[in-house]
């Protein structure tokens, strides 16, 4: 008998040394299913020519596109930490597979500046390590020469990054928290840097510093500076308090007027390069262009557009490419008049939890984290996604399931949603209490009947105990759920819950009250972690944080075994056709030949298991760090997969009915669909002793 493979949990923990020997399998046969898009922190082109592209993520992934954006793939990664933020990249213009790169980290203590010799495929890191680098510039007059600005001051290099050297005093109480930088396309000695309070500039490279602020709001954070390469004396900031230019090297600023106050934050000022007087402003609402010198300024993108960085073609300026938030790359040819989206190969959203339709996988509905779109579906492989939002009054949900009648949701503070497609909405389903139980035959006084019915009549209620049904919403945390033709369970943190109306009423279940040794009733308000089915709904298997609670007779009675530890973390539950269980969760693997009466160590023990997915004759699960490991044979012997999510974290796991399809959900770089059939020959063929890579 096939049981369900149990549901997949989000928590995502630091990957553990393996201290055991597992044989790889040939790499697998990945498909990008997507969904396409994220967020583009940072964008730069190759000096005069915006063929080659690069663009840097939020957790130090570096992507190109030799074809002006038609098309990118993942190059490398910045850092070794997964909050690496890349806040800017430049390219040399004497070589252009000199890349140059700063991050800073939003956790882990990590940030610098860093170089690419090889177009963007591996990373070195040349100075400032720890430091928080949020702006670097190169400048035009010399390529050789550096300039970083961080949370603790600026500091400049001269030999192209081998040594740096803080140009600011050390703890000034103002000469800190720089936010943006921009050097003098004729004089490398004058540096003009942007702080979270006002703008400064040197002119002797740093031995001396003067704020420039004459006209500007103060406690103004200055997010990018620009310099009028054909008139260096013409500079344009932006400001939360708005966007200013400076006809005399900044010395005096003027505010530019007709943007509205609630797109003040501007994230970038570019100047057309053959175009003086047009200058866009890249803001968190949208794209503002003036083609009069800021005398009258014009929204030229949707104001839900997040615009975190953008690259004007110098050869036909008309061609914008714009980095946004969530939406990735918007590519207009006409100036801004209309826009397309250039996301084939960058997939790149932020999923905490995926579910697959197991009878169709080519229908998946993802949870991002994004308030703005915080679920999406897809029904044909990837192809088109399509927002699922309406009717989410609490952001994005902690969990999703793949339900025979459609999809259902549990929101984080409680309850069920169920996708209701004929109102293209989420809609609250109820539970079902049962009130206190009616006593044996009283007369009932039926005082509003219909009009064919005698005034006064009455109606008995049956001797024994009958009971009053009740309905109110579903409140438990829902952390999993089981289907059966008849029955559906889910796993709460306040119990177990049986549906009988395809999840549209919940209730606890009539459970046995006697207690004989180890056997008895699975009290109702236990926390229970995981739950499995049998396809005719007589066996259910309930895992609380200790115990393996059993049932053969549609959950009236329960055997409870022991679990080899207590879990702390996400715990899953596989079971074969011989009643053979898998056990993964944050202590590695333990199998159970006997229904759980006893348990055993597997092979990997050294890992925290985040994710598990049953196929027909293999069980695969993913290790936080993102590794994923198939078995063939109920957990005796694994074999290390090759995962499309690199070294980032994987989200969710799921499977056709048939198993012959696993789909995986990497937390950052979208979902991705390979073969099982083909992974399990493999593994079988790799275990047997053939030949196989190592990785």
């Amino acid at each position: 008998m096939r049981v369900p493979a149990c549901r997949i949990s989000t928590c995502i923990t630091a990957i553990c040394l393996m201290t055991f020997m597992i044989r790889p399998v040939a790499a697998q046969s990945w498909r990008q299913v997507g969904p396409p898009g994220g967020d583009v922190q940072s964008l730069t082109a190759e000096p005069g020519n915006t063929q080659g592209l690069y663009l840097g993520t939020s957790d130090g992934h570096i992507f190109g596109s030799n074809n002006g954006g038609e098309n990118w793939q993942l190059l490398g990664r910045v850092g070794a930490n997964h909050d690496d933020v890349i806040m800017s990249i430049v390219v040399n213009p004497r070589i252009k597979s000199t890349l140059y790169a700063t991050s800073w980290t939003l956790s882990s203590r990590g940030g610098g500046v860093y170089r690419s010799s090889d177009s963007g495929r591996s990373w070195q890191l040349i100075g400032l390590e720890g430091h928080s680098v949020r702006a670097l510039a190169l400048a035009p007059s010399n390529p050789d020469t550096l300039v970083a600005g961080a949370i603790d001051g600026v500091y400049r290099s001269q030999d192209a990054g081998k040594s740096w050297l803080r140009i600011t005093p050390e703890n000034h109480d103002d000469l800190k928290n720089f936010d943006s930088l921009a050097i003098d396309p004729l004089n490398p000695d004058t540096i003009y840097a942007g702080t979270y309070h006002l703008p400064w500039k040197t002119v002797d490279g740093g031995r001396n510093w003067a704020p420039i602020h004459q006209g500007m709001v103060d406690d103004s954070d200055v997010m990018s500076i620009t310099v009028d390469q054909n008139n260096p004396a013409h500079v344009f900031a932006s400001a939360c308090s708005g966007i200013y230019h400076s006809q005399d090297g900044g010395a005096n600023w003027t505010k530019f007027k007709g943007i509205p106050n609630d797109s003040r934050r501007t994230v970038h000022i570019l100047q057309d390069p053959k175009r003086p007087q047009t200058v866009y402003a890249a803001t968190t609402e949208g794209l503002w262009k003036t083609a009069d010198d800021g005398v009258s300024w014009h929204l030229v993108t949707p104001a839900s557009w997040s615009i975190l960085s953008m690259v004007i073609d110098p050869v036909n300026t008309d061609r914008l490419i714009l980095g946004t938030e969530r939406l990735g790359l918007q590519v207009s040819e006409d100036g801004g008049a209309n826009y397309r989206a250039a996301n084939q190969g960058f997939a790149h959203r932020r999923i905490v939890d995926a579910a697959v339709d197991s009878r169709d996988p080519k229908r998946v509905l993802v949870v991002l984290t994004s308030k703005f779109e915080p679920m999406l579906e897809t029904a044909d492989a990837g192809h088109t996604w399509t927002p699922l939002a309406t009717g989410l009054k609490s952001g994005p949900p902690r969990r999703v399931f793949a339900a025979p009648t459609g999809w259902f949701a549990a929101p984080g503070t409680g309850g069920l949603l169920f996708y209701d497609r004929s109102k293209a909405s989420w809609t609250p389903v109820n539970q079902m209490i049962e009130a206190n139980p009616v006593p044996a035959r009283r007369t009932v006084t039926v005082k509003k009947i219909s009009a064919r019915t005698a005034k006064g009549a009455t109606a008995t209620a049956g001797a024994g105990a009958g009971s009053v049904k009740t309905f109110s919403p579903l409140r438990a945390r829902v952390n999993d759920i089981a289907f059966s033709a008849e029955s559906w369970y889910a796993a709460t943190e306040e119990g177990l819950l049986v549906s009988k109306d395809n999840g549209m009423n919940w209730a606890a279940p009539a459970l046995a009250t006697a207690v004989p040794a180890r056997t008895g009733s699975i009290g109702n308000s236990s926390p229970i972690r995981t739950v499995q089915i049998s396809p005719d709904g007589a066996y259910i298997w309930a895992l609380t944080a200790k115990q393996l609670n059993v049932s053969g007779d549609h959950g009236k009675t329960w055997i409870s075994q022991p679990l080899p530890y207590e879990s702390r973390g996400p715990v899953h539950l596989s079971l074969s056709a011989d009643r053979n269980m898998l056990l993964a969760g944050d202590h590695g693997v333990f199998l159970s030949r006997d229904s759980g009466a006893t348990w055993s160590q597997a092979s990997l023990s050294e890992l925290q298991i985040a994710e598990l997915a049953a196929g027909k004759d293999t069980v695969v699960v993913s290790a936080s760090g993102g590794a994923l490991y198939l078995t063939p044979d109920a957990g005796k012997s694994w074999s290390h997969l090759t995962s499309p999510a690199a070294d980032n974290a994987v989200s969710a796991l799921g499977t056709r009915a048939d198993g012959t399809e696993l789909v995986v959900a990497s937390a950052t770089e979208g979902v991705f669909a390979t073969n099982m059939n083909t992974s399990a020959a493999i593994s079988i063929k790799d275990q047997a002793g053939a030949a196989a890579p190592r990785h």
